[in-house]
């Protein structure tokens, strides 16, 4: 079996009421996704997730709010031989979400969420914040 495939992504973790702010893309009926996106050739990770998050809610990132609290790897969601790897970064937007591009919904969920929203790497995201005291 050859060598998987990692995809290298930037992710934003908002806080609220002890749950993380999670959205789903259009072509997802179930599952959720942390905001954020894929770094493209040249592209620095905050660079990154600036964009995507301006792209997916139609807000900017307060810059000094952003904190990487971790890296996560873990298979990619609906595909084969793949890996996904995701920094995660704390922080606040300067203004209201509104779903935008891709995105179709915004919720907020805990551990308590049913398991059929969340991918392999939320599952171990959504792990270690509870572990940290992050969300219920």
């Amino acid at each position: 079996m050859s060598q998987p495939t990692i995809i290298y992504k930037t992710a934003l973790a908002i806080f609220k009421d002890k749950k993380m702010m999670m959205v789903r893309e259009e072509k997802s009926a179930e599952a959720f996704f942390t905001p954020g996106g894929t770094i493209e050739d040249g592209e620095g990770g905050i660079d990154c997730l600036h964009r995507e998050i301006m792209e997916e809610l139609g807000t900017a990132i307060k810059d000094s709010s952003l904190k990487l609290l971790r890296e996560f790897e873990a298979p990619a969601y609906g595909r084969e031989n793949t890996l996904v790897n995701i920094q995660l970064y704390e922080g606040e937007l300067g203004g209201d979400p509104i779903p935008s591009s891709e995105i179709v919904e915004i919720a907020y969920f805990d551990t308590n969420v049913d398991q059929k929203h969340l991918t392999p790497i939320t599952i171990q995201i959504f792990d270690w914040l509870k572990k940290e005291g992050r969300i219920n």
